[in-house]
């Protein structure tokens, strides 16, 4: 039996500012796909059929009051790129066997930028949540997942699983 944990992270946003020690937890995408029922005559029971994927929304916690985290999210209008980067780590009977890289890519724009709240001798811990049109998930240099909503792209270990579909739309 195998162990896979992931026991911290840190984040980064536009290539080169570290919020390390800033985010206290991220909550990645969801990556869920819309469906249509379909019965039709003759079928014993009714199927769901995939349309297309639904929204895809980030959170991060922080773990306290940052100026430069608020005025980021302060402008809806203005996208970012985060990345997420983890040790994957793995656990057999004798110990750990394995730690490779697990990086996570995002294009952000924020969605609600909590002031947060003051209270008497208790630290703050703002969560924002961000609109997510982008997500690559690599681990150890493979790429398991590749969403990108704005282009059309989206990839499953490397398969274009829209190939037809983009050919079919004429692109």
């Amino acid at each position: 039996m195998r162990v896979s944990k992931i026991f911290n992270a840190n984040v980064y946003i536009d290539g080169t500012n570290s919020l390390l020690g800033r985010a206290k937890e991220i909550v990645l995408p969801d990556v869920a796909v819309k469906t249509e029922e379909h019965v039709g005559l003759g079928m014993v029971g009714a199927i769901e059929l995939p349309t297309g994927l639904q929204a895809m929304t980030t959170k991060i916690k922080w773990a306290g009051f940052y100026a430069d985290q608020l005025t980021l999210g302060a402008n809806p209008f203005q996208a970012h790129k985060l990345q997420v980067r983890a040790s994957h780590e793995s656990f057999e009977a004798g110990g750990r066997v394995e730690q490779v890289p697990l990086v996570v890519n995002l294009t952000v724009r924020w969605k609600k930028t909590p002031l947060g709240t003051i209270v008497a001798q208790t630290g703050q811990e703002p969560e924002d949540e961000l609109a997510t049109t982008y997500v690559k998930v690599t681990r150890n240099g493979v790429e398991l997942v590749e969403i990108d909503v704005l282009e059309n792209v989206w990839k499953v270990n490397g398969e274009d699983v829209l190939a037809a579909y983009n050919k079919n739309l004429g692109g």
